[in-house]
């Protein structure tokens, strides 16, 4: 067994998140950007705490990439509940029903005002039992809604905001021993025209879920479903990791990297244990639809019982966030133990490097933008109270970073992501 060896430090804090995405531009003929080709850039920063319901923070537009010292509390911010964000293109999409907010269940999508600057609200899709959610492109997306059927997907249009029709897998997934089973609720991701959702299987009281008392499978399964026809193609499964995804979170747990495969964080949670077992990456490949059941990488090989819940894949190397110690469900979101290293993706034997120059972190959990990339850098989000740290660094040479920003007012970062159009 491998164990990277970690000075530990336990702080007690509050929860936290963060980190970002991609920009575009287009040229003239001469490749030289004029003033209307440019494409319009903001940052949207996500803000607040979790020490009281119903958990409302700051989310805030700016025009520039923040820098040095930040308040993220200013007359343009808007109420936004926190436990993190996803985006697409120039919005910024949340799931209503989360983090103590009450109302129903569906998406909330967010915009840039063209006028102010300002985020808006400026869309909305409700839904019953559950929203988990995916935007594939500009004109697709997919959610659940449980009140239409467990074995549904719904469609909708990012741009419109509005549902489209539905895929219904009642009939296609075959008989099963489990009493319960439902799709999407923990995971949905694209890539080359396909979607891949997971299938949860259990008890009528526990819901596939080990947080309502159903033991861990032993296995994932997904369904692949093509997403021009809607047509279910088969169902995938990898032995021995459970729970990919994660249910009623912002954090997808997944990312395409440069290669164009997809990468996927199974976290090993359970209320059995009080902990994580078993948490991995797991990858589906570029130009394939089944999972690369030759490439993997345990958490448990550096840290027994710790969780990984973030991935970013960039020029040949692989980035996530491994704890010093075991993950205890009563601390995961205010232990400071955990570090950012660097994978070689092609040489898993090769042990991991710590990233240097950032202080230790909590658990990212509930923030999809953990380590993201923007302009073409990789950026890491910290949060440490007891170093006064709580921003995103930036990788600035060979596996080595520094501090991009540090929020100093408005709470703990929950999110960061760049809007283009």
């Amino acid at each position: 067994m491998r164990k990277l060896k970690i000075n530990v430090t336990k702080w007690m804090m509050l929860p936290a998140i963060a980190a970002a995405m991609l920009s575009a531009s287009s040229c003239s003929d001469n490749d030289e950007p004029n003033e209307e080709q440019q494409a319009k850039t903001t940052y949207a920063l996500l803000t607040g705490d979790m020490t009281q319901a119903p958990y409302v923070g700051y989310l805030t537009a700016y025009a520039e990439m923040p820098s040095g010292n930040v308040d993220n509390i200013k007359t343009s911010s808007i109420a936004a509940y926190t436990n993190g964000m996803r985006h697409y293109g120039k919005w910024i999409f949340k799931r209503m029903n989360l983090g103590g907010m009450t109302g129903a269940d569906g998406i909330q999508r967010y915009s840039v005002d063209e006028t102010t600057g300002s985020l808006k609200e400026d869309g909305q899709i409700t839904s019953g039992g559950g929203c988990n959610f995916y935007v594939y492109d500009a004109a697709t997306g997919f959610y659940i809604d449980q009140d239409r059927g467990l074995l549904k997907i719904q469609t909708f249009n990012p741009a419109t905001m509005q549902r489209t029709g539905e895929i219904d897998l009642s009939d296609k997934l075959g008989a099963t021993t489990f009493e319960y089973r439902d799709i999407g609720t923990s995971l949905m991701a694209g890539k080359e025209g396909k979607l891949f959702v997971d299938i949860a299987c259990g008890t009528n009281a526990g819901k596939g879920t080990p947080f309502n008392g159903d033991p861990a499978l032993g296995y994932i399964d997904l369904a692949v479903i093509d997403i021009a026809s809607g047509n279910y193609e088969k169902t995938i499964r990898y032995e021995g990791i459970s729970y990919l995804g994660y249910p009623a979170n912002e954090n997808q747990m997944w990312a395409t990297g440069d290669d164009g495969a997809l990468y996927f964080c199974a976290h090993g949670i359970s209320l059995a244990i009080m902990g994580a077992s078993g948490s991995a990456i797991i990858r589906i490949k570029k130009g394939t639809t089944d999972f690369d059941r030759n490439w993997i990488i345990r958490a448990d090989d550096y840290t027994p019982g710790t969780c990984i819940a973030t991935v970013c894949v960039k020029d040949g190397k692989l980035y996530t966030q491994i704890g010093s110690e075991a993950m205890s469900i009563l601390t995961m979101n205010t232990a400071t133990v955990f570090d950012y290293f660097a994978f070689e993706i092609e040489n898993l034997s090769k042990a991991p490097v710590k990233i240097g120059g950032i202080p230790q972190s909590t658990f990212v959990f509930q923030s999809w933008q953990g380590i993201v990339v923007i302009d073409g850098k990789v950026y890491f989000r910290v949060e440490n109270p007891a170093e006064s740290k709580n921003g995103y660094y930036v990788l600035s040479g060979n596996n080595t970073a520094v501090e991009a920003f540090n929020v100093t007012n408005g709470g703990v970062v929950w999110g960061f992501a760049q809007l283009s159009e």
